[in-house]
Order: structure tokens, then sequence, then C-alpha cells
């Protein structure tokens, strides 16, 4: 009866202690698909009519853009990697929690850096651009930011 009654109490705690799991790899920027790159491409090239230099420009500095920012995503996976495994090395959560805080300090700054990447990419692009193109870019912007998900970044 006793060995029951602790079992079910294991699987108990064991449940609780899943669910109260983080989960850190919403944070982390994710590559868009093939297909969702060329959507965005298509709707790019339709709504600026770049021309082909400018074509030839963004794709250059994209794959340049993207080997940095998948230095800086694969560094920001390992540190969440780091801190999954303490939240499920079985130590109480505060104690996690303290333990975890400098690696969260520093997944904060990685996110920042590839904020900053980010922007530099888009400055870069538009200083590209004819001032109408840069007024309807900021227009497109604009209606995009409005269908996006609220949770979304």
């Amino acid at each position: 009866m006793n060995r029951k009654i602790l079992s079910i109490l294991a699987i108990i705690a064991i449940s609780i202690c899943s669910a109260q799991a983080h989960d850190y790899h919403n944070n982390i920027p994710r590559k868009p698909t093939f297909k969702e790159q060329k959507q965005m491409d298509n709707l790019i090239d339709k709504r600026l009519k770049l021309t082909e230099e400018q074509k030839d420009h963004l794709k250059k500095n994209r794959s340049q853009h993207r080997k940095e920012m998948e230095k800086v995503v694969k560094k920001m996976e390992i540190q969440h990697e780091k801190i999954r495994n303490i939240y499920f090395s079985g130590i109480p959560k505060f104690q996690a929690d303290i333990k975890t805080a400098p690696m969260k300090a520093e997944l904060v700054l990685l996110k920042q850096n590839a904020d900053k990447l980010r922007q530099e990419h888009r400055k870069n692009f538009e200083s590209s651009l004819t001032e109408e193109q840069k007024i309807e870019f900021k227009k497109l912007r604009k209606e995009m930011a409005q269908n996006r998900p609220k949770n979304h970044r």
C-alpha cells in the first residue's frame, strides 16, 4: 500500500516538474524558409520595383548577413541547451534560477547582438533604395507589422 502511494506521489511530482520546465527556444531568431524568403523577395520586388543592381546588392548582403546571424544563433542555441540542462538536472527551481542567471544575461547580450545585426542589415538595404522606394518600404513594413501576430517579433 505504501509503495503504491509513494509511486503515485513520485509520478505526480515528476509530472509537475516537467510541466514547470522552461521552454527557452521561443526567443531564438529563426531563418525564414525558402518559400517564405521567395514570397518576401517577390513582394519587395513587386512593391518597390527594384533594379537589377539593387537585387544583386540585396542578394550579396543577405548571404553575408546570414553567415553572421548563423554564428550568433548557434551560440544562442548552445546557451539555451545549457540552461535547459540545468533545469532538467533535478535541482530545485530557485537554485537553477541562481545558477543560470549569468547564462541568461549572456543570452540577452546575444539577442541584442542579433537585433543589432538585423538592424544593420535593414539599414544597409534601405541605403540602396531611392526616396520613393524608401517611402513604399516603410508602408510595406507598417502593413506587415499590423498583420503579424501579437506574440511574434
